[in-house]
């Protein structure tokens, strides 16, 4: 990636500065708009799995980012694994073996590109700035250059509300973030017992069960903790 005009990085701390708080006005809401997209959100990751979604711009990004976390496929994750910009333009052109499920629920939302910008750290990766949009077309130099400051005022904005945290808590901006990823994980170990699964295993079937209802995940595994459902396989 290169080095950010420090300009541009002084006008997307400005735009953040105007939702402070409202960790969505701050850093989704604000990013759509500064970069001219349809949808953005920021989810934060940890060895290439999801560990929440920080915030959403509107309904249907939320719908597509849950679906990432459904498939372990899309923008997000190749974003985080690679340290590198994945940009996709047309979703519908992509080659059928590269994200089979996420491209068809993304397609069916009414997302037709999708991008994804790593949160970096220095050498290191927290998450992904994903961005949506509605219309096919590659991104302007323009707006690519204003995708990585957002993404990197995103990663600062995180790292800087957890600083400020109480020690042992969590920032009260990120405070959503684990609550369904948790009852996720509950929910797994309940599983892995129904269908004499590894965990593991149990979070595949989660996972295929709220795609194949078209649900979200954290949805299903509040079913299956209040024991309104039961998954063995």
């Amino acid at each position: 990636m290169t080095d950010i005009d420090p300009a541009r990085l002084s006008r997307v701390r400005r735009e953040f500065a105007h939702g402070a708080r409202d960790p969505a006005r701050t850093l989704c809401s604000a990013s759509a708009m500064i970069i001219g997209v349809a949808g953005a959100g920021v989810v934060l990751m940890s060895r290439s799995q999801s560990i929440g979604s920080v915030c959403a711009s509107d309904a249907r990004t939320a719908a597509v980012e849950d679906l990432q976390y459904a498939l372990g496929e899309g923008p997000c994750l190749d974003a985080f694994a690679s340290h590198e910009p994945v940009l996709v333009p047309d979703l519908a052109e992509l080659e059928p073996s590269r994200w089979t499920g996420f491209r068809a629920g993304a397609l069916q939302a009414g997302v037709l590109a999708a991008f994804g910008f790593p949160l970096l750290v220095g050498a290191a990766c927290i998450g992904a700035l994903d961005l949506y949009h509605v219309e096919t077309g590659a991104l302007t130099a323009e707006q690519v250059a204003d995708a990585e400051a957002v993404a990197h005022v995103a990663a600062q904005t995180v790292l800087n509300w957890q600083s400020v945290a109480e020690e042992d808590s969590l920032a009260w901006q990120l405070e959503q973030v684990p609550l369904h990823r948790a009852a996720v994980h509950q929910a797994a170990g309940m599983v892995s017992v129904q269908a004499s699964a590894t965990v593991d295993d149990a979070l595949v079937l989660l996972r295929a069960h709220a795609f194949a209802d078209g649900r979200p995940v954290g949805e299903v595994a509040a079913d299956v903790v209040a024991g309104r459902l039961r998954i063995d396989g």
